[in-house]
């Protein structure tokens, strides 16, 4: 895998990954389990247009992909091949923002109890369980301190996590003409507990962090890419668009929207997610 697509992947994970330990029924003696490791990247066909989840299979030889919903409208790319995990693992953890130093633990943990015993008891396992949940609350961050974020990265978490919003309304001067005003600006949500990707865009892009509809566990961080900040959304946003596999299109619109200097035809109050 080139290391833009492995980057791109780490911030898409880091949005909506999840590892997990997996396990498998010792059928020779009750009450053992066999550990292993999934990784899961889950995306939805309403988001995905163009089927890049279906097609990480094939462009890195690793994992396969499986579908859900009423409509099978979801598809999942999952990773549970020992090999596949060890040769991933560790290039994605290295560049994931939020999730790395959960998802190291939970590699060297898998590691350890390869070498201590084949397979854990009931209680073992329920241990584990409740350790990985704990884990993803308290172990947030990446494993070294960045002071900068990929733009593979950037793209992969915001086609996550982001909306790119892009809206247009009437409004009335105050001598009652009537006019149009663009609003066009980049979002991304994330629980509480994930904060450090937000503070890392903030960081490195401005804007502001805010709490979502009053819910404290909710935090929105948020960049205007309006006409006031036409010279950062063209600097900004073709960087992002290079690397982008799920929300290309609605970047390009808002690149094409300042380059044009024109107003792009779009429903009222459309938001693009």
């Amino acid at each position: 895998m080139k290391e833009s697509l492995v980057k791109y992947l780490a911030g898409l994970l880091d949005a909506d990954g999840s590892l997990s330990f997996n396990f498998k029924r010792n059928s020779n003696r009750e009450g053992l389990f066999f550990v292993g490791l999934q990784m899961k990247l889950s995306g939805s066909d309403a988001v995905d247009k163009h089927g890049f989840v279906e097609s990480i299979p094939w462009e890195t030889e690793m994992g396969k992909t499986s579908r859900e919903g009423s409509n099978k409208q979801f598809v999942n790319w999952i990773v549970t091949k020992r090999a596949d995990l060890e040769m991933l693992l560790p290039r994605i953890i290295k560049h994931m923002v939020i999730k790395a130093q959960h998802w190291n633990w939970m590699l060297l943990m898998w590691r350890q109890l390869r070498k201590e015993s084949k397979t854990v008891t009931a209680q073992q396992r329920a241990a584990l369980t409740q350790a990985s949940k704990d884990s993803r609350k308290t172990q947030v961050g990446p494993l070294k301190p960045k002071n900068h974020l990929s733009w593979a990265w950037v793209a992969g978490y915001l086609d996550g996590d982001g909306c790119y919003s892009y809206r247009s309304g009437k409004y009335k001067s105050y001598k009652g003409r009537e006019y149009k005003q663009w609003t066009i600006k980049i979002e991304a949500i994330a629980h509480v507990t994930d904060l450090p990707g937000l503070e890392m865009l903030q960081k490195c892009f401005g804007g502001k962090i805010t709490t979502m509809n009053k819910s404290e566990n909710v935090r929105v961080w948020s960049r205007s890419l309006g006409y006031q900040s036409r010279s950062f959304a063209l600097s900004f946003l073709p960087k992002v668009a290079k690397h982008a596999r799920l929300k290309r299109h609605k970047i390009d619109r808002m690149i094409h929207h300042h380059r044009q200097r024109l107003s792009v035809p779009g429903p009222k109050g459309q938001a693009i997610v």
